[in-house]
C-alpha cells in the first residue's frame, strides 16, 4: 500500500448513563458526522481505528456496551473492519474498588517507590507468587472480555492472570502485537499494546500539586521491550499513560525510541505532538476531557497518514501526517496550530526488499479480498479448531484454555506463513 490510513482517539469514558443525559452525545454525533463529510469528499477509508484508553469512565460492562454501540457506527461511517479496531487500557478501564483492593494500593506504593532492579523484584515476584501478581489484574475483568471477546486484541498475560486454572506463570507476553496484512511500500508494519495502567489505583486522581513527579506507575521492562529492531519493519505502539507518568521514564523513553519509529498516547485530555530521537509521539487528547465547559480541554480525535519516500538508495523516510480535528462547541474543523507532519528516516536494503516481495506473492495465494485477519477470524469461530491444531502442529499442548491454545496456534501459522493451509483446512470442513 501506499498510504496506511488510521484513525486515532483517546480518553472517550464511557458512562453507564443514557444517551438522551449524556452531554457528549451531540459531540459523538458531531464526529461521526464530520468522518463521514471526510470519506465522501476525499474518498478515503480508514485501515485501523486505535483508541489509546479510558473507553470506559469505571470499567464496568454497561459501559463497555455503550461503547461497542459507538465504535459499531464509527467502523461503518469511515468503511472499517470491526476486526480492524485495536485498544490498550487506562485507569478508567480498570474497577479501582474489586477485591483485594488493599492489596493492589500496597503494591502501587512498593513498585513506584521500590530504590532497587525493580523488573528483577517484579520477575521474582512472578515467580514465587503468581497469584500475589493476578490481584492486580481483577480491576481489569470487564475490559479483558471488552478487548478478548468483542475485539480480537486481549493481552495474553491480562487473559492468564484472569484464568482460575492458571496458578503459575506461564510465559504469557505482556503486551499484544498484531501485524497489518497490509505492507507500506515493503515495508512490514507490527502494532503494539501494552498496560501503562497496572498499578494505578484512586491516588491517581490526586492533583498536580500532590504528585509532582508523576504517578510514578510501573511498567514491566518485559511489556515494552520485546519488540524486534529488523529492517524493513515499522514498530507501533500503543500506551495510555505518557512516558512522564511512569517511573524510571528516562530509560524507558531512550529503549522506545530505538524500537518503535511512532508512539501514541492518551490521558493527558491535551493534543500534542513531537519528534525527538528520529521517533514520533503522539498525544492524542481526548474525545469526552470531562466537564463540557471547561474549555481548556476541548474534544478531539486525530487522522494520521502514513507513507514511505525515498532519500536515496540507502534510506527511505517515513511521513506521519497528523490531521487533529478538534471540536469548537458546534463541530469539528482542523486544528491547523496542532496538525503536523514528521519524517522518520528509515533504512533500505535491497535484500530484505526482493525478500519482503516473493513473502508476499506468497501471500496472495490466498483468495483475492482475503486477508490473513479473515482466516484467523474464522479458525477462531470454528468448531473444528481443536481438531485443525492437532492435524497441522501435533506438538501444541491443547489442554489448555481455548484462547491460550489458539494464540500459540496461530502464532505458529504466522511464523511459518501457513495461511493457505490453514485456509485450505477452514474450506475442508
Amino acid at each position: 500500500m501506499e498510504v496506511i490510513r488510521l484513525l486515532q482517539m483517546s480518553d472517550i469514558h464511557w458512562t453507564r448513563q443514557l444517551d438522551s443525559t449524556d452531554d457528549y452525545t451531540d459531540i459523538r454525533e458531531k464526529m461521526l458526522e464530520d468522518l463521514g463529510y471526510y470519506c465522501q469528499a476525499t474518498g478515503n477509508k480508514f485501515d485501523k481505528i486505535l483508541i489509546c484508553g479510558d473507553i470506559a469512565f469505571s470499567g464496568s460492562r454497561d459501559e463497555y456496551e455503550r461503547a461497542n454501540t459507538f465504535i459499531a457506527d464509527l467502523c461503518k461511517k469511515v468503511n472499517c473492519k470491526d476486526d480492524e479496531v485495536y485498544t490498550v487500557p487506562g485507569n478508567h478501564d480498570k474497577n479501582v474498588n474489586a477485591s483485594s483492593k488493599t492489596v493492589r494500593e500496597f503494591l502501587h506504593l512498593a513498585f513506584s517507590h521500590h530504590d532497587k532492579d525493580v523488573d528483577k523484584w517484579w520477575e521474582d515476584i512472578l515467580g514465587e507468587d503468581f497469584s500475589f501478581i493476578k490481584k492486580l489484574f481483577l480491576p481489569f475483568a470487564e475490559y479483558n472480555k471488552f478487548s478478548n471477546e468483542d475485539h480480537d486484541n486481549p493481552e495474553p498475560f491480562m487473559v492468564s492472570a484472569l484464568d482460575n486454572r492458571t496458578s503459575e506463570y506461564d510465559k504469557s507476553p505482556m503486551f499484544w502485537r498484531t501485524e497489518f496484512d497490509e505492507s507500506l511500500n515493503g515495508h512490514k508494519i507490527n502494532l503494539y499494546g501494552v498496560n501503562s495502567a497496572l498499578i494505578s489505583d484512586l491516588g491517581d486522581y490526586d492533583t498536580d500539586e500532590k504528585r509532582k513527579d508523576g504517578h510514578l506507575l510501573y511498567l514491566p521492562k518485559q511489556a515494552y521491550h520485546s519488540a524486534k529492531i529488523a529492517d524493513g519493519v515499522i514498530n507501533i505502539l500503543m500506551c495510555h499513560h505518557p512516558l512522564k507518568f511512569l517511573r524510571d521514564s528516562d530509560d524507558i523513553a531512550k529503549d522506545l525510541d530505538k524500537r518503535y519509529a511512532l508512539q501514541l498516547y492518551g490521558h493527558v485530555h491535551i493534543a500534542d505532538s513531537n519528534m525527538e530521537n528520529n521517533a514520533v509521539h503522539i498525544f492524542s487528547g481526548s474525545l469526552n476531557p470531562g466537564d463540557i465547559n471547561d474549555k481548556r480541554y476541548l474534544p478531539v480525535y486525530n487522522i494520521i497518514e502514513l507513507s514511505i519516500n525515498p532519500v536515496n538508495k540507502e534510506q527511505d523516510v517515513l511521513t506521519v501526517k497528523l490531521c487533529v480535528r478538534k471540536y469548537n462547541g458546534e463541530n469539528f474543523n482542523e486544528d491547523k496550530e496542532q496538525s503536523k507532519e514528521y519524517r522518520v528516516i528509515l533504512k533500505k536494503h535491497n535484500t530484505w526488499v526482493k525478500e519482503r516481495q516473493q513473502e508476499e506473492t506468497k501471500q496472495s495465494s490466498l483468495p483475492d479480498g482475503l486477508t490473513k485477519r479473515d482466516v484467523r477470524h474464522r479458525f477462531k469461530d470454528s468448531p473444528r479448531a481443536k481438531d485443525i491444531i492437532k492435524s497441522m502442529y501435533p506438538e501444541i499442548n491443547c489442554n489448555v484454555s481455548a484462547y491460550m491454545r489458539n494464540q500459540v496456534f496461530l502464532e505458529k501459522v504466522r511464523t511459518d506463513n501457513r495461511w493457505l493451509d490453514l485456509y485450505n483446512k477452514l474450506n475442508n470442513e
